[in-house]
């Protein structure tokens, strides 16, 4: 994690994604890059139809709005302090979903960190959060914040599973952040009662070998019932504070994404916790 990529809009979240971004550079010595998108669609017009533009020049308004936001960006950098880790920072004039996904390429980041505030109702069963595309497309790891996280407070690590053997890659990122953290492991299976026939003691009985095959230390096995995957996660959580939550991700896109979804860019959209997500290129 020397390259940490940090989506920002100066936001309050968005300022603790930063922070919480500085933490982790400090303690892997690595440096912290903030992006701020200016989405110059969005300069046209008032969304009404009809009405004139906005700006006769959009160059106009765009010089001011990056003058704007390096402003912002000195005053964020002021009141969290930079100390010992290299805060860099761009501004950058295109969509915000690919933008972030190019300049992470771009820059060979290693982790994307960014806040979320989720998205209810028709807007997420259409468009989802921007945490939750990126989530979905990112070919690094990401962090997903909610709240105020620090480092230092993080021991515990929850890891939903389905039990599937295909996980390789994800899991090997989840040891990586478990060194890193120092931190124990939560293998969590819902039990999604009562669509599942299988019994408790069972499906402890495959985590055990889960948890054999991908060679796991320092974790508990954890079955909770819930008729929800989401919810049961979330409650999980919820009762851990401090914890965070590890999941990989189908990265599903398009007509497939809304046939078939993902438990991970859900409990990003509804948790009020720290989400850390892996798109396993095998699913």
């Amino acid at each position: 994690m020397k390259t940490i990529l940090v989506p920002c809009d100066f936001s309050k979240a968005a300022i603790q994604a930063v922070e919480f971004a500085q933490e982790i550079a400090q303690a892997s010595h690595g440096q912290v890059k903030v992006l701020h998108i200016i989405e110059t669609r969005y300069l046209y017009g008032n969304g009404m139809a009809g009405q004139p533009y906005l700006f006769a020049d959009t160059s106009l308004a765009v010089d001011g709005l990056i003058e704007d936001a390096e402003k912002e960006f000195e005053k964020m950098k002021s009141a969290i302090g930079e100390g010992r880790v290299p805060i860099n920072f761009s501004v950058e004039t295109s969509p915000l979903i690919e933008t972030v996904l190019n300049v992470a390429e771009r820059e060979n980041a290693d982790l994307i960190v960014m806040s979320s505030t989720g998205a209810k109702g028709l807007r997420e069963f259409f468009i989802g959060s921007n945490s939750e595309r990126i989530v979905r497309r990112a070919p690094i790891p990401v962090f997903v914040t909610h709240q105020t996280q620090h480092v230092n407070d993080i021991r515990d690590i929850i890891v939903p599973t389905s039990m599937d053997l295909t996980e390789n890659e994800f899991l090997t990122e989840v040891k990586k952040l478990q060194a890193f953290f120092g931190a124990i492991l939560h293998v969590l299976y819902i039990n999604n009662y009562p669509m599942s026939l299988v019994h408790d003691q069972e499906a402890t009985a495959s985590l055990q070998s889960y948890a054999n095959f991908y060679n796991l230390e320092r974790y508990t096995l954890n079955v909770r019932r819930c008729a929800s995957f989401e919810e049961g996660i979330v409650d999980f959580a919820s009762q851990m504070p401090g914890s965070i939550i590890a999941m990989s991700t189908h990265g599903f896109q398009g007509i497939e994404h809304l046939l078939k979804g993902s438990v991970a860019e859900d409990v990003v959209n509804h948790t009020t916790g720290t989400v850390f997500t892996y798109v396993n290129p095998q699913n």
